[in-house]
């Protein structure tokens, strides 16, 4: 049998070890998940297999016996994987023409067999478009093929589904599952997402920065975890029912903290603040909405649920001005907002603030944290002078769980739940009444995640805020909203 068994894999960077510890055994036709926090070492184990790991990083393997030597990898994101430049075809064809040795003509077969094979319709068309022309689901199916084309005995795939929507996703994993038992290739499939661990994985691998902290059959570990570590990354994930007040973290797990068992109070109803009526917007003749009613009221968190390409940002971006909807009127505290003076039209956005989900592309990279936050305080003219400004950007950092001094550094030098934490500070800056979070927490980890939601709560309490919260997630928006639409 095709195998691959690697014994106590190290990674390190000069002196300073980045994993350590880590036994691999792959066979033909099984899937092993990496399962663990941004920073665990997951991504870094896949690049040190496929030798890719960047210069200044060292792998050593103590033990290694490899037996799966032809190897690809799904990477997390395809629009950054993909050639921008270059037709789809060509690119799954060049994979085959490198790997296999294959002729232009026979590649190009070879890329059109793939295509059809993951599934896309009209495969043909398809081989002709640039990756930009395609959905992310379909992008994602292209990096697939991609992989395949080369007949690779050991698939490896990086967060593959993590930026899709939930229907859209679990497409892609049974994809990936039934291609790796017709091929009996062995896949590594790493992830922080239990959900998706659970439809293709055969066994399981706990890490946490850089060491194993616990192994076992996918049965066991969901079933029966040994360690907090691992109960606290299954416990962090909303519930299917019920709406506990606090989600527990890692971090309650690891310090021995019980979760709460107390539920969040149920909505008590309040004014009428949005309205949007019969709203209607098309791209390039193509309806994304049509004749949409949405109504948000005082102090509500309204989810918004659908897949993507359902219309949910572009409501949001309606709603901020972003966009301009084809037909239909929004109307905000009893006004349209198409007829609003140029004062109230400044009122208004101050009152309505967006985080988005990218919180380190939304963030201007080279202004430092306190002048992002301090910018909109100039711009309305809402502090006298710079020490005013000063101590409301610590009040602001302090109010999401940052200290003082954090003002005085740059995005890139926070964790992907810093810089979320700060996109809620600079939303939060201007005194909103309603906050619009746009998928602000679907690329976190599961840990990270439930630290996020757990704030977002806690500022709607102490503030009062109206939300308006997007998510392709069911299970995020079902534990969040008072009340969901979803859109088709």
């Amino acid at each position: 049998m095709n195998t691959f068994r690697g014994v106590n894999l190290r990674i390190q960077s000069g002196s300073k070890i980045l994993l350590q510890g880590l036994d691999l055994d792959l066979n033909a036709g099984e899937c092993l998940a990496l399962v663990g926090e941004s920073g665990s070492g997951k991504s870094l184990t896949a690049l040190a297999l496929m030798g890719l790991l960047p210069p200044g990083l060292e792998a050593v393997w103590q033990e290694c016996s490899d037996s799966l030597s032809a190897k690809a990898m799904v990477f997390q994101e395809p629009m950054s994987a993909l050639n921008p430049t270059m037709r789809v075809g060509r690119q799954v064809a060049e994979a085959a023409e490198s790997a296999l040795g294959l002729s232009r003509s026979a590649a190009r077969e070879r890329a059109l067999a793939e295509l059809q094979r993951v599934q896309l319709s009209d495969p043909e068309e398809v081989m002709r478009k640039y990756p930009h022309q395609l959905s992310g689901g379909q992008r994602q199916r292209v990096m697939i093929a991609m992989a395949i084309a080369m007949d690779p005995q050991l698939l490896i795939c990086d967060e593959p589904t993590t930026a899709l929507d939930h229907h859209v996703a679990f497409e892609i994993l049974g994809l990936l599952r039934v291609l790796q038992r017709e091929r009996g290739m062995a896949m590594l499939f790493i992830s922080h997402d239990w959900d998706a661990v659970a439809e293709v994985a055969d066994r399981v691998v706990v890490l946490r920065q850089g060491e194993v902290v616990e192994s076992g059959s996918l049965e066991a570990l969901l079933n029966r975890p040994q360690q907090p570590y691992t109960r606290g990354l299954l416990a962090s994930r909303p519930p299917e029912e019920g709406k506990p007040s606090r989600l527990p973290t890692v971090q309650d797990f690891l310090e021995g903290r019980l979760p709460e068992s107390a539920q969040r109070p149920v909505y008590s109803g309040g004014a009428v603040i949005l309205k949007l009526r019969s709203l209607s917007k098309s791209y390039g003749g193509k309806a994304v909405l049509s004749d949409f009613d949405l109504e948000l009221r005082e102090g509500e968190t309204l989810g918004l649920v659908g897949a993507s390409g359902s219309g949910k940002s572009t409501i949001a971006r309606c709603l901020v001005g972003l966009e301009q909807p084809d037909g239909g009127e929004i109307t905000y505290r009893g006004t349209r907002i198409d007829r609003l003076s140029a004062k109230e039209r400044r009122q208004y956005a101050r009152e309505i603030q967006y985080i988005f989900q990218d919180p380190f592309s939304s963030l201007p990279p080279r202004m430092k944290v306190g002048e992002l936050l301090e910018e909109p305080l100039i711009v309305h003219g809402l502090c006298k002078n710079s020490a005013q400004r000063k101590d409301r950007v610590t009040e602001l950092l302090q109010s999401v769980g940052l200290a003082a001094e954090d003002a005085l550094k740059y995005p890139h030098e926070f964790s992907g739940g810093q810089r979320q934490r700060i996109g809620i500070a600079r939303a939060l800056t201007l005194e909103p009444k309603l906050l619009i979070c746009d998928e602000s927490v679907s690329a976190l980890d599961v840990s990270v995640q439930a630290q996020v939601l757990n704030l977002l709560n806690d500022l709607k309490d102490q503030f009062g805020f109206s939300y308006l919260f997007i998510s392709h997630d069911a299970r995020v928006v079902r534990y969040m909203s008072d009340r969901s639409l979803e859109l088709g």
